[in-house]
């Protein structure tokens, strides 16, 4: 290369209009990089989530096999509300990176998000049952409810342990056979 050659060179990085490009093209570079760094954060928060929903959905499980036991051993009614599960914050994370997730992946968080949010709804009506059977009430009423709620606590004891089973398929990956999956409730029964 002659000088001539440096100089058109030195001249045309020198001039404004290439500056101001350049200096915007790195600022688009810095903001991209951090776009996919941020979003890559927020699938892993996702998945943060799910074993988040795992560990209490396990906690829950105890819980629920603590209130049949106490009703069946002891004869005891103990009306205590269970911490909903948060479904809302999972969706949203799942809204944020759409375009990331698989169809598969995106229907096992919607299936797990509707399990829970049925799970809260059992443990949400044995606590009103609970509460109304701590209550002034004839045996015939007390009966019923009795039943009604040993029901739900086997109900929620054989959704806890499906929903625990589909938090480890999208842990492993295995979104598809959560989503494709037909689960039998008669497999998840306790005695």
């Amino acid at each position: 290369m002659n000088t001539f050659d440096l100089k058109t060179i030195a001249d045309f990085f020198n001039n404004q209009s290439v500056g101001a490009f350049l200096g915007a093209f790195a600022a688009f570079l810095l903001v991209a990089a951090n776009d996919w760094r941020r979003e890559r954060r927020k699938i892993k928060t996702l998945r943060a989530e799910i074993e988040v929903n795992l560990a209490d959905a396990q906690a829950k499980l105890e819980t629920a096999r603590r209130m049949r036991a106490l009703m069946r051993e002891h004869n005891r009614v103990m009306p205590a509300p269970i911490l909903r599960f948060n479904t809302t914050f999972t969706r949203q994370l799942a809204s944020e990176v759409l375009h990331h997730l698989s169809v598969d992946q995106r229907r096992a968080v919607e299936g797990l998000c509707y399990t829970m949010e049925s799970i809260d709804g059992l443990f949400a009506e044995s606590l009103e049952l609970a509460k109304r059977f701590t209550g002034p009430l004839g045996q015939a009423d007390r009966l019923a409810i009795a039943e009604h709620l040993l029901t739900n606590w086997s109900d929620s004891i054989a959704n806890l342990k499906r929903l625990a089973e589909m938090c480890e398929q999208y842990l492993a990956g295995r979104y598809g056979d959560l989503v494709r999956k037909q689960y039998d409730a008669t497999q998840y029964e306790e005695p």
